[in-house]
C-alpha cells in the first residue's frame, strides 16, 4: 500500500490518485440459462430430475419446474469510526439455481429461489462483515471503494457457485463524512489521519465486537452444520427408501414380464393344439366324406352293373325265346314237309295202282 506522504505530494502535485489503484479482481460471468428447467420424472415410487432436454415431449409422467433467474436486492447502512462516516450498502444479487443444486433439495423443488434466500442470507451477512471489516484501515479512503465493492461481489458469487448455485452481484457503496460533506474518496487523502487516529481510539472496541461477532458466527455455524447434517442423514435414508421401493418394483415388474411370457406361450401351445384339433377334425371330416362318396359310387357303379346283368339276362330270354321260336318254326315245317312228302307218295302210289 502507498504511503500517506507519497500519496499527499502526488495530490498536492495534482495527479489523479484513481490511477495508482490497483484494478483488482477480474469481473465475474455467470453465465445464466434463461430456459433452464427442470423436468421430475415421477411414475409410481420411482422419481428422477434432469435437464429438459432440446426436444422434448411432455408425458402425463412429467412435470416440468422452470428455474428462474432470480434478483435478490441487499440494502444495508453501516456506520464506521463512532459515526464518523457512513456507508450506504447496495448489493444486487442476481442467482439461478442448477441441477446439481436441485437433485440436494429436491424436496423444495417449487420455491426453490425463496429456499435459497433464506438458506444463505445469513451467509451473505457474514461476507459483508468480513468486508467491512476490511475498511478498518481508512486505507479506502485514498484508494476508494472500487476494489472493495468488486472483491466482495466476486466473494458472493464464489460462495453460491461452490454450493452449485450460478450468481452475480453488483455492488456500491456510497459513503459521507458527518464533519466533511465534501470530501471525495481518492482525492481528499489528507482526511486520512483524522480518520486513522479515530480507528485508534475505537480500535480495541471493535476488536472485542468482532471476538464476540466469530464467536456468534462460529456457534451459527456449527448449529448450521449439525442441522445440514442430520438434513444430510434424512436424505439419504429418503434415497435409500426409494431406492429399495424402485428395486421392488423393478422386481414387480420383471415378474409380471416373465407371467405374461409364460402365459403367452400356453396360449401359443393352446391356439396350435385347437388348430392341430380343427386340422384333425377336418381330415376326419373329408375322410368320412370321401368314403361317403367312395360307398356311393360303389352302389352307384353295383346298380349299374345289376342294370346291365338284367339287361343282359333279358336280351338272353329273348334270344332264348326267338331260339326255341325258330326251333318250333323249323320243327313244324320239317313236320309239314314230311307230311307234304308222305302225301306225295302215298299219291304216287295211288296213281301208280291205277
Amino acid at each position: 500500500m502507498n504511503q500517506p506522504n507519497t500519496e499527499l505530494e502526488a495530490w498536492l502535485a495534482g495527479d489523479d490518485l484513481w490511477e495508482l489503484v490497483d484494478q483488482g479482481p477480474e469481473d465475474w460471468v455467470a453465465g445464466f440459462d434463461a430456459d433452464r428447467q427442470l423436468v421430475l420424472f415421477k411414475l409410481g415410487p420411482f422419481k428422477r430430475l434432469f435437464l429438459r432436454p432440446p426436444t422434448f415431449r411432455k408425458r402425463f409422467y412429467h412435470q416440468l419446474y422452470p428455474l428462474a433467474i432470480q434478483t435478490w436486492p441487499y440494502r444495508r447502512q453501516i456506520q464506521l469510526f463512532d459515526d464518523f462516516c457512513t456507508l450506504d450498502l447496495q448489493l444486487d444479487i442476481r442467482f439461478q439455481a442448477t441441477l446439481a443444486y436441485v437433485q440436494k433439495n429436491a424436496e423444495v423443488l417449487a420455491t426453490i429461489n425463496r429456499h435459497i434466500e433464506q438458506v444463505y442470507e445469513s451467509v451473505i451477512e457474514d461476507k459483508i462483515n468480513q468486508a467491512l471489516g476490511q475498511l478498518a484501515d481508512g486505507s479506502w479512503v485514498q484508494n476508494g471503494l472500487g476494489a472493495h465493492e468488486k472483491r466482495l461481489a466476486v466473494s458472493v458469487c464464489e460462495t453460491l457457485t461452490q454450493q452449485y448455485i450460478q450468481a452475480e452481484a453488483v455492488c456500491r457503496m456510497q459513503v459521507s463524512f458527518a464533519e466533511f460533506p465534501d470530501v471525495q474518496l481518492g482525492r481528499d487523502s489528507v482526511y486520512l489521519h483524522v480518520l486513522k487516529k479515530t480507528f485508534e481510539f475505537s480500535q480495541q472496541k471493535q476488536a472485542e465486537l468482532e471476538r464476540q461477532q466469530q464467536l456468534a458466527q462460529q456457534q451459527t455455524l456449527l448449529a448450521k452444520q449439525e442441522e445440514l447434517e442430520h438434513l444430510k442423514q434424512l436424505a439419504e435414508m429418503q434415497r435409500q427408501i426409494q431406492l429399495q421401493e424402485a428395486e421392488a418394483q423393478l422386481q414387480l415388474l420383471q415378474d409380471k414380464e416373465q407371467q405374461m411370457v409364460w402365459q403367452r406361450e400356453v396360449e401359443r401351445r393352446l391356439h396350435a393344439a385347437q388348430c392341430q384339433h380343427e386340422q384333425q377334425l377336418k381330415e376326419i371330416g373329408l375322410d368320412i366324406e370321401l368314403r361317403a362318396r367312395q360307398e356311393q359310387e360303389a352302389r352307384h357303379r353295383l346298380a349299374e352293373t345289376q342294370l346291365t346283368t338284367d339287361r343282359l339276362a333279358h336280351k338272353a330270354l329273348l334270344a332264348d325265346k326267338h331260339t326255341v321260336a325258330e326251333i318250333e318254326r323249323q320243327t313244324t315245317a320239317q313236320d309239314r314237309w314230311r307230311g307234304i312228302s308222305t302225301f306225295e307218295g302215298e299219291r304216287r302210289g295211288y296213281l301208280k295202282d291205277e
